[in-house]
C-alpha cells in the first residue's frame, strides 16, 4: 500500500499496525534529534542560556520543567519565561 499524505484513514491504520512499531521508533528518534534539547537534558536548578539562534541571549535558571516548555527564571532582570527546550542550552558556569 502506498500512503499518500491526504489519506488520513489509511496512514492511521498503518500507524496502528503493530508490525510498523519499529519504524515509527526510528521516526520518533529522528524527530526528536531534529527538535534539538530535550527536556532529559535539564533538571531543576540547571544554569542555562535561552534565546533564539540569531537573537538576544539570556541567562537564566530553570525553575520548572513542563512537558513542551520549561519555566526560567532570568538572572539579570528576575522575570520569569516560559521557554521551549529547542531555544535552550546548559550554561557551564
Amino acid at each position: 500500500m502506498k500512503l499518500q499524505f491526504n489519506n488520513l484513514t489509511d496512514i492511521l491504520d498503518w500507524i496502528k499496525n503493530p508490525e510498523h512499531k519499529e519504524h515509527l521508533f526510528l521516526l520518533e528518534t529522528a524527530i526528536n534529534a531534529a527538535k534539538g534539547s530535550t527536556k532529559g537534558q535539564f533538571k531543576v536548578g540547571d544554569h542555562v542560556i535561552f534565546g533564539r539562534q540569531n537573537g538576544r541571549k539570556r541567562p537564566g535558571v530553570v525553575i520548572k520543567l513542563n512537558p513542551a516548555k520549561a519555566v526560567i527564571k532570568d538572572s539579570n532582570l528576575g522575570g520569569k519565561w516560559r521557554v521551549p527546550y529547542s531555544l535552550m542550552e546548559v550554561a557551564w558556569v
